[in-house]
């Protein structure tokens, strides 16, 4: 729902019944300069570990971009930007482009937590290590089309990093 000083809360979206419980929704406002024009409004559900993402048009509807499998439970769903961001405690991550219209699923050391700052996805492991990724850029190397997860820091211990907050001047 979306609020209007004149007229309360009116309903933005539908989307068609679906026969899973929804667990996870994310929503993505409008972003100035958005790749996506009309198509920058976007919301996702996820239950178990498929997701369905939908653009949302002005005019109340919805057209369905895409139905996406993690092939493990997602337990976040959100967006950087425009990327939606999909991770499971068992070291998958997953990652829709909205320039490239790609879905990619990448393996990582098991996650712990994470947190997002300017297009930067950082990801806290069990290894003590915390891993950044430039979803803005969506990076893939060349050799085997994996997301470039880049390490940024690794504890010396290796105590699992259990908790991120990440604030970029």
């Amino acid at each position: 729902p979306r609020m209007k000083e004149t007229s309360g809360w009116q309903q933005v979206f539908s989307s068609p019944r679906l026969d899973w419980v929804i667990e996870r929704v994310a929503l993505n406002a409008k972003v100035l300069g958005g790749a996506l024009g009309d198509h920058d409004k976007m919301v996702a559900v996820a239950s178990c570990s498929e997701i369905i993402l939908w653009a949302l048009q002005a005019d109340g509807n919805g057209s369905e971009i895409g139905v996406f499998h993690l092939g493990v439970p997602v337990e976040a769903l959100f967006f950087v930007g425009n990327q939606l961001i999909a991770t499971s405690h068992t070291g998958k991550i997953g990652v829709w482009n909205a320039v490239t219209k790609h879905w990619q699923i990448q393996d990582v050391i098991p996650i712990n937590s994470y947190d997002a700052a300017g297009t930067f996805l950082l990801l806290g492991c069990n290894n003590g290590s915390i891993y950044y990724v430039d979803v803005q850029k969506f990076p893939l190397r060349m050799k085997d089309n994996d997301l470039l997860v880049t390490e940024l820091y690794r504890d010396p211990t290796e105590d699992a990093v259990t908790a991120l907050s990440v604030y970029l001047t």
